[in-house]
C-alpha cells in the first residue's frame, strides 16, 4: 500500500495543534462556525487529566442544535471509522491537535 504524499501545510498545522479539516461538504459559514464550537468543546473541556470527551461531544451537539436546528451528532476519538447515513452538506471530519479525530453531521 502506497502513502498518500505528505501534505506540508496541514503536517505545520498538526505539529501546532491547530484544526485540520480533511471532509466536509458544508457551506463556507456553517463550517466556521462548527469548527469553533469543536475548538470551544474541546478547549472547555480539557483539564488536568485530559480531554473529557463526552463533556465536549455534548457542548458541540449543544451548540449546533441551538444554532442550525436539532438532531445534530458529534463522535470524537483517537481510533475510530465511520460509515453513517447523513443530510447532504452537513459533515464535517476533522483532526485537532493531531490526534483529536472529529465527525461532526445531522441526521
Amino acid at each position: 500500500m502506497e502513502l498518500p504524499p505528505l501534505n506540508i501545510e496541514d503536517f505545520t498545522k498538526w505539529k501546532q495543534g491547530q484544526a485540520i479539516i480533511k471532509e466536509t461538504d458544508m457551506g463556507d459559514d456553517i463550517k466556521g462556525e462548527a469548527k469553533d464550537f469543536v475548538i470551544s468543546g474541546i478547549e472547555k473541556a480539557s483539564g488536568q487529566f485530559g480531554i473529557n470527551i463526552e463533556h465536549a461531544c455534548k457542548y458541540v451537539k449543544d451548540q449546533m442544535d441551538r444554532q442550525f436546528g436539532p438532531s445534530w451528532h458529534c463522535v470524537m476519538g483517537e481510533g475510530f471509522s465511520f460509515e453513517v447515513t447523513r443530510q447532504a452538506k452537513t459533515t464535517l471530519y476533522m483532526y485537532y491537535a493531531g490526534k483529536i479525530a472529529v465527525l461532526l453531521f445531522k441526521c
